[in-house]
């Protein structure tokens, strides 16, 4: 044998022992241990042995009888289930309990249709409160301020309403400065910015010194000294406290408000619609008593692009990809391609693959994945993440008048509240206007907080839902007899009474009519091949 035939044969012998000891250890084999055997000289060896071999015997036939009997005791159990679920009594009350089920479920459909308790909800925070704060987003204030929540506040002459500009961070301080000026002319405004670190449980409250700009960004909360002030302000005595409702459309950072004011996370957040479903308390400090409730209903009766950009894109055109082709439609095409650095495009679906190539979204076989790259950017727009901004309306708001600003800006400290504002938009850190999307605002938002306006909707979706009326089957039957009686009559007609054949069909053009006879007519259908390309495709 040749050294290199050899040296193969040793180098298979050795990869085959690492294989097999690397399957031994992956399976847990391990090597049996062995008995203590009693040595040759021992005395009585043959009856020490003898009597270990009983032993063994003995212990399996017991571990066999407890065996058979288990056996036993299940098999017993499941013929008593078997004879109960056979009852006639039992399957009574199966039925009963299904019939009560199932009215239980017709008589409950308000519990089925969230958006009803949702209205109630809000109800009960504009109700329970004293002061009410309506949330907006600085990126479109215009478009997150609901006219009816705003007049179901002011029908109580007791209350005080006011805004406050959240995520001021994500728009040009000159943009903020001029939305400001323009809502604090009709309801008194605040500038505020929540804190978004969820990554610990205390949250900081940023201590900035006049004169002094701060360059921390998204970890710290700007303008709660200032609302704490002006509620303190509001209170009645020292001893005797206020309840402050948060109202405000989905996804506009009520609950991170009170995160931010509490420094911590007492309330649930998160970037999904609906993360607020009840009603919930939280004591500030011993004065301040903050309601926080879900958001406000959105009618679906507002333009598509105001229900897409409050987080119902689900409802709207084509879902995710046609609320992407709303938001393109409304916003500066050069800044848009700024922002998520990508070239130019024609179309949504060529922004879309675009970016879903840019952030690496794709799918087997190298497609892009254009649904996760839309989710992306609805995410992005909705949240608290990307920088657009819009340009104040030339003209007020109709449902405030001189008379209702007036009533709400007693008994404040009008040029307190300025200063604290500009204070605050001087630390903000905001993006310049060049870094920031323009964006054509649609307009005030129409909300829903009456439940019977959602219950007259679904009952008119089930009227358009319902089958044609069987009146209109029983027409139909009716023309059918007349005209089964036009045939009876032509029967004795020879023409008429026999069928052409369907090599027949296209050579018959008409037939003309004649005195009691019924004419039929054929239509001559046109050959496949007499298709004329020059007269279509010129």
């Amino acid at each position: 044998m040749t050294c290199s035939k050899r040296y193969k044969i040793q180098k298979k012998v050795r990869d085959h022992k690492r294989k097999v000891r690397k399957e031994a250890k992956k399976s847990g084999f391990k090597k049996p241990k062995k008995d203590i055997t009693i040595p040759n000289d021992a005395p009585f060896k043959e009856d020490v042995l003898r009597e270990a071999e009983l032993r063994k015997q003995r212990r399996e036939e017991l571990k066999q009888a407890q065996k058979l009997e288990r056996q036993k005791e299940v098999a017993k159990k499941r013929n008593i289930e078997r004879t109960k679920s056979d009852s006639p009594e039992k399957k009574k009350t199966e039925k009963t309990e299904k019939k009560e089920k199932s009215k239980l479920k017709s008589g409950n459909r308000s519990n089925d249709i969230p958006e009803r308790s949702l209205c109630g909800e809000v109800k009960k925070v504009i109700e329970a409160s004293d002061v009410v704060l309506e949330v907006l987003d600085a990126r479109d204030p215009i478009g997150s301020r609901c006219v009816q929540a705003e007049e179901a506040v002011l029908r109580f002459p007791n209350k005080k309403l006011f805004l406050i500009l959240n995520k001021s961070d994500l728009v040009p301080k000159a943009n903020l400065e001029k939305w400001l000026c323009f809502l604090n002319k009709e309801i008194p405004t605040l500038v505020f910015k929540c804190s978004t670190q969820v990554q610990e449980r205390k949250l900081e409250e940023k201590k900035v010194k006049p004169g002094c700009i701060d360059v921390s960004h998204g970890t710290v909360c700007y303008g709660g000294n200032a609302l704490l002030r002006l509620l303190h302000d509001l209170c009645p005595s020292p001893n005797i406290g206020i309840k402050v409702g948060i109202i405000g459309f989905p996804n506009v950072g009520k609950s991170s408000l009170i995160n931010s004011l509490r420094q911590i996370h007492v309330c649930k957040v998160g970037a999904m619609k609906g993360t607020t479903k009840v009603l919930q308390e939280v004591n500030i400090d011993n004065q301040i008593k903050m309601i926080d409730g879900p958001g406000l209903v959105v009618s679906p009766s507002n333009r598509e692009v105001t229900v897409t950009l409050r987080g119902i894109h689900q409802a709207v055109g084509d879902g995710v990809l046609g609320a992407v082709n709303i938001i393109l439609k409304h916003s500066d095409k050069q800044q848009v391609m700024l922002q998520y650095n990508i070239s130019d495009f024609r179309n949504p679906l060529e922004f879309l693959t675009l970016l879903a190539h840019k952030r690496g979204m794709l799918k087997k076989g190298g497609i892009p994945d254009t649904e996760s790259a839309a989710k992306l950017l609805l995410n992005d727009w909705i949240g608290a993440k990307l920088s657009y901004h819009s340009s104040p309306p030339a003209a007020k708001c109709q449902h405030i008048d001189g008379a209702m600003t007036g009533r709400l800006r007693e008994g404040l400290n009008l040029g307190l509240l300025e200063a604290d504002n500009l204070q605050t938009v001087k630390a903000l850190k905001c993006p310049s206007s060049a870094s920031s999307i323009s964006f054509k605002s649609p307009g005030l938002t129409s909300g829903i907080l009456d439940e019977n306006e959602i219950v007259q909707k679904e009952e008119q979706m089930a009227v358009d839902q319902e089958p044609e009326d069987p009146d209109s089957e029983e027409d139909d039957n009716a023309l059918g007899e007349a005209d089964k009686e036009d045939e009876d009559s032509g029967d004795k007609s020879p023409e008429v009474s026999e069928e052409p054949d369907s090599t027949q069909k296209n050579d018959i053009k008409a037939i003309p009519p004649k005195d009691g006879i019924r004419s039929v007519c054929f239509d001559k259908q046109e050959d496949a091949d007499s298709y004329d390309f020059n007269r279509d495709f010129v």
